[in-house]
């Protein structure tokens, strides 16, 4: 169960402080966790993610994905995993027995080292085969509920204190059936009907999975559908190639991008083909109240896999309700193939609404010295419609584009050059670069340098630089490439950045803090001077699960906030109990703007029975 609520509820906590802490480790949005989730996004930083994409993996740190034990169909619903991995992991475990570790993981087909040490805190390696293990019950239920309250305070006499609340609740019998819900809403808004809301039901099987609701479809390399969160920049090596998990459900607040109606997939032999019909318009019009057109979008994809790639064929159609008009539709074929360590990968699609065809096909190989490269090319014609696509890009949308990306990474360093270019306006060219180099100081520390560059000749502000620098100390234990090497210690992290665009944006802050098995507590103080909106600075801000906060800093001033956790064990009934409160408060001075302050105040618990 999780309940958050941010003001008023002092009482309760002390309450609950009261009890004994159950000596369990305390699961929650550590750093360590928000670093492998942008790992596995393929983004260089929690900059880079979305609030959905920090709700799939948070799931998965109360109650890991249980690789051994879940069927394909739980697998591929996860989203954790792509098709082709699912596919490889279900081979080598019936070849050679469950998978017992994180270095057997990465001995898996489509896995590799770096993968599977990232995708360490979302899994369970539990295995049936073992001594001594007992036999799992199918039909036990597990309930998850979250209540979530938030107050926020402007300096200004004249702005009253807003409110919002938030709610999730899942209910599932094991590998057979679950059900979610969350909703939410927002400051300032009205408290009743919720702004926004998702709601899933799964069945599954040895076979496949059925899914009413609310799903994300994610396909190929992206062109023809790919939903929910999608990284528009190449910063890791994962950012380079899509990894498609085909349908998996959604529940997420807000839900943007996905889809709501019904959808299916089925496995056989090495085909596995997935189904789905969904009602763009509904969300609006349940959500928002508002006379949305609704329209009809059947679609599917059929997928082969063998030892060392895969092919599959997508295809969707949008028609009105009536179902006399087709309003867009795409077909796709993609492939990947591995060759001696040599990755190949592309997709190509055509649009029927534009009547035009689009592509992207990439390289991924070892080259020296335990460098590996990484390249990919692209053409999106401006008819292309972005609708429903997802592909590799380096500007707003898959449509209107055409570059060349290149990458080198050795370890946890990389270093990317994107060009690309606009069909429709030729002279509009653009040049991004990115480099990313972590030093291991010492066992304990950390000492990372993050420069990118956005060059941009035919526009005013021609170029936009931003340099970067962390540096990250922890008492169990810090790699450069893995990150903390244990579950408790003590923390710190100096962070000092300069954006040069417009004129000068300047940024620093100082977090530390402790974590232990049943607590943690963070303080963080960061100041800013940023005098144009042009030279905004986005920062990741550590909060409670299920809280994605990444505020754009601009004016001048300074803010403090504080993070703390607690995990108590109250009656047998109630397998874990987490507590959470955060208090933020953000202060103007001078600056161009005479900005008013901001408080806020969060509480949360988490609970599972």
């Amino acid at each position: 169960m999780e309940i958050s609520c941010r003001k008023g509820l002092c009482p309760l906590v002390l309450f609950f402080l009261g009890n004994v802490c159950a000596p369990i480790p305390l699961p929650g949005q550590s750093v360590d966790a928000v670093a492998a989730m942008a790992y596995l996004a393929g983004g260089s930083g929690a900059e880079e993610l979305s609030e959905e994409e920090i709700e799939r993996f948070e799931t998965f740190l109360s109650r890991p994905l249980e690789l051994n034990r879940a069927s394909r169909g739980r697998l591929l619903a996860s989203g954790l995993l792509t098709q082709y991995q699912v596919a490889s992991l279900q081979d080598y475990r019936f070849r050679s027995g469950d998978v017992l570790s994180v270095t057997e993981l990465s001995l898996v087909d489509g896995f590799g080292a770096d993968f599977a040490r990232a995708l360490a805190p979302f899994v369970s390696f539990r295995s049936d085969n073992l001594p001594g293990a007992l036999p799992r019950d199918s039909l036990e239920w597990h309930h998850y509920l979250l209540l979530r309250g938030a107050s926020r305070s402007a300096g200004s006499p004249e702005k009253e204190t807003a409110w919002n609340y938030g709610f999730k609740y899942r209910l599932d019998a094991g590998e057979r059936f679950e059900a979610a819900l969350a909703a939410r809403s927002v400051f300032d808004g009205a408290p009743w009907p919720p702004s926004s809301w998702s709601l899933n039901m799964v069945w599954q099987g040895g076979r496949g999975k059925v899914i009413l609701g609310d799903f994300n479809t994610r396909f190929g390399q992206g062109l023809a559908l790919w939903s929910g969160m999608v990284m528009a920049g190449f910063s890791s090596s994962y950012s380079f190639v899509r990894r498609p998990s085909g349908l998996s459900p959604s529940w997420s607040y807000s839900g943007q991008g996905t889809h709501r109606g019904v959808a299916a997939d089925f496995g056989f032999g090495r085909f596995v083909l997935s189904t789905f019909l969904s009602f763009p318009g509904l969300r609006d019009r349940w959500e928002q109240r508002k006379d949305a057109d609704l329209s009809l979008l059947p679609g599917g994809n059929l997928a082969w896999y063998g030892r060392n790639g895969q092919i599959s064929f997508t295809g969707f159609g949008r028609r009105s309700v009536s179902g006399r008009r087709l309003l867009t539709g795409k077909v796709s074929l993609d492939a990947r193939y591995n060759f001696k360590g040599i990755d190949f990968f592309g997709e190509g699609a055509w649009d029927f609404a534009g009547d035009t065809g689009a592509g992207v096909a990439g390289i991924s190989f070892p080259a020296w010295n335990e460098f590996r490269a990484f390249g990919v090319l692209r053409l999106y014609p401006s008819a292309f419609t972005a609708e429903y696509a997802g592909g590799v890009r380096s500007r707003s949308k898959t449509s209107d584009e055409y570059g060349v990306a290149l990458g080198l990474e050795r370890g946890p360093a990389v270093l990317t050059a994107d060009f690309s270019g606009k069909p429709s306006d030729p002279e509009r060219i653009q040049g991004k670069f990115l480099l990313k180099w972590p030093l291991q100081l010492f066992p304990t520390a950390v000492l990372t340098f993050r420069a990118t560059e956005r060059i941009r000749p035919s526009e005013w502000l021609r170029y936009r630089t931003d340099l970067r620098m962390d540096l990250d100390w922890f008492s169990g234990g810090l790699d450069a490439r893995y990150g903390m090497q244990t579950s408790e210690g003590w923390t710190a992290r100096w962070r000092a950045e300069c954006l040069v665009c417009r004129s000068v944006g300047l940024l620093s802050y100082l977090e530390g803090g402790c974590r232990r098995d049943a607590w943690s507590a963070y303080l963080r103080c960061t100041a800013f001077r940023i005098d144009h909106w042009d030279d905004r600075i986005y920062s990741y801000e550590r909060n409670a699960p299920g809280n994605y906060t990444v505020p754009a800093y601009y004016g001048r001033g300074i803010c403090c906030s504080a993070v703390a956790g607690w995990k108590i064990r109250l009656t047998r009934d109630w397998k874990t109990l987490r507590l959470y409160f955060r208090a933020s408060t953000i202060r103007y001075a001078g600056g161009k703007e005479n900005k008013p302050g901001r408080t806020e105040l969060l509480f949360q618990m988490i609970g599972d029975w």
